[in-house]
Parts: structure tokens; C-alpha cells; sequence
């Protein structure tokens, strides 16, 4: 991502980037601008029902939420790139980890085998709550749960890999 001279065709930075960072930055923004009215409809959607449609809105609100910030930092990172300043807060580069790694990945190897026991256990308990999954949350919950399980193993994943990198 190389900033180049001239006028660009973002309004959110003073200088105009590869044609590739300016695609790029109109994707991450228009994520963020799009869901504006989303939200808007979910709440809407929340205020209509019962109890338990509020709380599983609230859950999607919750990571609507996270999802937005994200967008608004990866627009920041190219916006920084683009512009040479710094925009906060924003997703910050890859650096790799200094000195012996090999701590790094014997902790990263421990979460891992944490987190597939975890979700071998989630999707054990997911089972046994069949008879109740359409009489209650429980078997919903922990479908999410085992949901944000496989998303902490591809982060540490990820990690692992870096670290391997070095």
C-alpha cells in the first residue's frame, strides 16, 4: 500500500492512493456507512418481541458493534497509509516477535489444545441439549459458543503460524 501524489477520489484522505488501496478503502467504508441502517432495523426488530428476541438481538448488536469498530479501524490503517498520519484508532501492521519465539508457541500450542477440548466438550453438550433446542436458548447458546471457540483457534492459529515465520 504506497501512497501516491495527487487528488483522490476518497473524501476520507488528503492524498490519492493505488487504485487497489483506494478500492479497498471504499469496501471498508461502505461496510461501515451500509450498516447504519441496519442497526436501525435491528433495533426496530428488537423493540417487537418478547424477552428472548431482545436478548438475541442484543447478541447481534453486541457483535454488529465489534464488527463496526473493526471496519472503522481497517479504514483507518489504509487511510494512514494513504495520507503518511496517523488516523486512530486503527489496525496496526504485523511485527514479528522478537528474542526466542519458542515460549510463544509452547503458550499459543496450550490455548490450541485448550480451545478444541473446549469445543469437543461444546459440541458434546450441544447433543446431549437436543431434546430442549426448540424449547430453549441452551442448545442456541452453545452453538454460538462453540461458534467463538473455532474463532479463538483460527486467531491462535494465526499467531502460531507468525511466530513459526520468524
Amino acid at each position: 500500500m504506497t501512497p501516491t501524489t495527487g487528488t483522490t477520489n476518497h473524501p476520507r484522505t488528503e492524498l490519492a492512493g493505488s487504485p487497489w488501496d483506494e478500492q479497498l478503502l471504499a469496501h471498508f467504508d461502505e461496510h461501515v456507512t451500509g450498516e447504519l441502517d441496519l442497526l436501525d432495523a435491528y433495533l426496530e426488530l428488537r423493540d417487537q418481541g418478547p424477552e428472548h428476541v431482545r436478548y438475541l438481538v442484543d447478541l447481534i448488536l453486541e457483535d454488529e458493534g465489534r464488527h463496526h469498530q473493526t471496519f472503522r479501524e481497517l479504514v483507518n490503517r489504509v487511510r494512514s497509509d494513504i495520507d503518511w498520519r496517523d488516523y486512530e484508532p486503527k489496525v496496526p501492521y504485523l511485527a514479528r516477535i522478537q528474542g526466542d519465539t519458542s515460549s510463544f508457541v509452547e503458550t499459543t500450542d496450550r490455548f490450541l489444545a485448550f480451545e478444541r477440548d473446549d469445543l469437543r466438550a461444546l459440541r458434546k453438550l450441544r447433543k446431549e441439549l437436543r431434546p430442549v433446542r426448540n424449547t430453549t436458548l441452551f442448545s442456541l447458546l452453545v452453538e454460538l459458543m462453540e461458534l467463538d471457540t473455532l474463532k479463538h483457534i483460527a486467531i491462535l492459529e494465526f499467531l502460531r503460524r507468525s511466530a513459526d515465520d520468524d
